[in-house]
């Protein structure tokens, strides 16, 4: 009989260390969140998290996927393959108008002079481009800088030849004369304005807060995983912060994974605004004067108008505030036990 005691409690012992053992396996094996970037400076903070170790301070688990093109990166999102990426407006409008269902939830930058038309160093203004070849990666952002800049300048848009060049493929084809001008961003735009004498003929500081890059996930993605979406962006604040007081290590740091230097790389936030967590508040508030839901009705009407949307997307259900408003409010709970 004893032994029989002995040898249940020596089972059930056993069952549980191994129920133990397989709970910290499960843990240890979750799957990490992916989120896709392109070569656009303005995301460069997700790589900051993530060499930084921000995202585990923060207990999420990210993976980082840089794509080559935005184009790349938004079928990657539609087919599933990550579940969230930073996008361009147009970009996401794009996806919603293609029957993609998602939720912005981060306004992670908007381009303050990033977004440039340059031209060969023998061209020295958009008028000079009438009759002449410009290169872009045919998205609606590069059209929609290139459109502004021809009415601006009174060119217009017929009599300039325009031909698609990816962005892996603008430094080969500014420097192969394949193209009079290229509309491109950093870090290549200020590759061709300091090593091949690229002449900046527009930028986007000239059409202030009408390009913005934003942070979106699935909805399904969204409605089930807020609080990792939380501490994803109580990430992104982090690498915000670390940026601007450790510029030159955070800029070591980011240059190092995207095989530019560090000097390079500081050149390329000179173009840009990344609002920090009060910002994003007042921007996702839709009670504030300067609501995204009103900017971002310039890029709809943009996209309307040239047949890239069939239907106005309703901002109001795709813009979510409610995880900026947890953030800020978590935060200033933790200022008033201070």
């Amino acid at each position: 009989m004893k032994k029989n005691i002995n040898f249940l409690i020596f089972t059930i012992c056993f069952y549980c260390a191994f129920m133990l053992l397989s709970c910290s396996n499960i843990r240890q094996k979750v799957a990490p969140i992916k989120i896709g970037i392109n070569e656009w400076t303005g995301y460069d903070p997700f790589i900051l998290a993530d060499k930084t170790d921000l995202f585990n301070k923060n207990n999420v688990q990210v993976e980082i996927i840089r794509y080559a093109t935005a184009t790349e990166e938004m079928q990657a999102m539609k087919d599933g393959k990550i579940h969230g990426a930073g996008f361009t407006l147009d970009e996401v409008f794009s996806l919603i108008g293609s029957g993609f269902k998602g939720k912005v939830v981060l306004i992670v930058d908007y381009s303050m002079g990033g977004d440039m038309i340059i031209g060969q160093k023998d061209i020295k203004s958009i008028a000079e481009l009438e009759g002449k070849t410009i290169g872009y990666e045919g998205t609606v952002v590069g059209e929609f800088l290139l459109d502004r800049a021809l009415h601006m300048n009174f060119v217009r848009k017929s009599s300039v030849k325009l031909i698609d060049v990816q962005a892996d493929n603008w430094l080969y084809a500014f420097k192969g004369k394949n193209v009079d001008a290229l509309v491109c961003f950093n870090p290549v735009a200020t590759t061709l304005l300091n090593e091949e004498e690229g002449n900046l003929l527009f930028s986007s500081a000239e059409m202030p807060f009408e390009i913005i890059d934003v942070l979106i996930f699935s909805d399904s993605f969204y409605e089930n995983n807020k609080t990792a979406i939380t501490n994803i962006l109580k990430a992104w604040f982090d690498a915000l912060t670390y940026l601007n007081a450790n510029t030159d290590k955070a800029a070591e740091v980011i240059s190092s994974v995207k095989n530019i230097s560090p000097e390079k790389y500081k050149l390329g936030l000179k173009g840009l605004i990344a609002p920090n967590l009060k910002v994003n508040k007042t921007v996702l508030d839709s009670k504030s004067d300067k609501n995204i839901y009103k900017y971002s009705q310039v890029i709809v009407n943009f996209m309307l108008s040239k047949g890239l949307l069939s239907n106005r997307i309703n901002t109001a259900d795709l813009f979510q505030s409610e995880i900026i408003f947890e953030i800020e409010g978590q935060t200033e709970k933790q200022e008033i036990k201070k």
